[in-house]
């Protein structure tokens, strides 16, 4: 599936090689990606546009990816943005499905798995939190 509006995602991941890989993978299926090194820039990222799926690593430094789910909402006045974790670590909380999870892609990736799942976040859409 080809997006047809052009929407925008932001990319959280520390190591370059992977991040550039993902971004190529997404940018050629037609998505803009935004990048971000840790969630701290994820953060300042948020603060200058608003993604429609953010693709998050969970072990950064500077700040991880659980801190930068327990923060973002702040930034977003509440809204979830679907979240697709990408981590050698794919056990996660049910609890974090509050915070705006949609998938969990297991390091190393599938890259059709992983564009099935941004693509699936893509069109569920942002939400409140309840």
């Amino acid at each position: 599936m080809v997006t047809t509006a052009r929407q925008t995602v932001l990319v959280v991941e520390d190591d370059a090689s992977i991040r550039e890989v993902i971004s190529d993978i997404l940018e050629d299926k037609g998505f803009r990606v935004v990048p971000a090194v840790n969630g701290s820039d994820a953060l300042r990222q948020l603060d200058r546009e608003r993604p429609d799926v953010m693709v998050l690593d969970l072990l950064m430094p500077v700040m991880h990816g659980w801190a930068f789910m327990e923060s973002y909402l702040e930034k977003t006045g509440g809204s979830l943005i679907p979240i697709v974790v990408v981590s050698v670590n794919p056990a996660l909380p049910r609890s974090y499905n509050r915070l705006g999870v949609a998938h969990v892609v297991s390091k190393p990736f599938d890259v059709d798995h992983l564009l099935r799942a941004v693509e699936q976040a893509s069109s569920s859409g942002r939400r409140e939190v309840a």
